[in-house]
């Protein structure tokens, strides 16, 4: 006997049931719930690298969604020059308190946004993020036409193998 509708085809069959388990645990022949890690599945270290500019006045958009109460660790290295009191300084992501405070970090130093969240200090790291939602970095500055350089950014994260379909407990490998 089949759970098929009429006029269904395997394909639409198939894409419902995926739809069905999308982000629920597995589950074992007695109905337990089981996760990934239960499973002994093994876990891979990712570590996904962007760049942002010290002229980049929107932001860098990077594409990796955080999930609440699921580590991702962001670490920065690199120096972004500004125009200050009549002479170009460096500054790491760590920023410069010395030359002021803006947005209640230090200047040009990398920050970043969770979703629709605050903004998070990040500077050198390693800093582990909080919230849910897309992860924008920014440099924190108010004026971006002086600046030059750049600070290259990592996110490193751990994963298991998967579409997707599974617990959503963690975050699947691509």
């Amino acid at each position: 006997m089949s759970d098929m509708q009429p006029n269904q085809t395997l394909e639409e069959q198939n894409a419902v049931n995926r739809t069905d388990f999308s982000g629920q645990a597995f589950t074992d022949q007695n109905g337990a719930g089981t996760t990934a890690a239960d499973m002994n599945l093994e876990r891979f270290k990712v570590i996904d690298e962007y760049e942002i500019l010290g002229t980049d006045d929107d932001g860098l958009a990077t594409g990796f969604i955080l999930k609440e109460g699921v580590p991702a660790v962001i670490t920065a290295s690199g120096l972004v020059g500004f125009y200050f009191a009549g002479q170009t300084d460096p500054s790491t992501p760590n920023g410069r308190a010395d030359a002021g405070i803006y947005n209640s970090f230090p200047v040009v130093s990398l920050v970043a946004r969770v979703g629709g969240g605050e903004l998070q200090f990040v500077g050198e790291g390693p800093t582990e993020l909080t919230g849910s939602g897309e992860v924008v970095f920014y440099i924190n500055d108010t004026f971006f036409e002086d600046n030059d350089g750049s600070y290259t950014i990592q996110i490193s994260y751990y994963c298991y193998p998967g579409f997707g379909i599974g617990d959503a407990n963690h975050y699947h490998c691509k």
